[in-house]
């Protein structure tokens, strides 16, 4: 599975946010958000710093990946 269908590209696991919507049916369901590229780290004792993620944040479109990648 090398080839990457044109058009299709999955929402990066190591930056993505995930989040909760009520459905119109009154469910409430998980919505996942692309992220931003970038991922925080815990470099010292309260003190976090914003970093490249190591999954996307080299890339041309940050918080995407190439074709479909299921969730670890």
């Amino acid at each position: 599975m090398d080839e990457v269908s044109p058009g299709i590209r999955t929402v990066c696991h190591g930056c993505r946010q995930v989040t909760q919507y009520r459905g119109d049916e009154g469910l409430i369901r998980p919505m996942v958000l692309p992220g931003s590229g970038s991922v925080w780290e815990d470099k010292a004792p309260g003190g976090m710093v914003e970093v490249p993620c190591p999954v996307c944040g080299e890339s041309e479109d940050p918080g995407w990946v190439p074709g479909f990648v299921p969730p670890v």
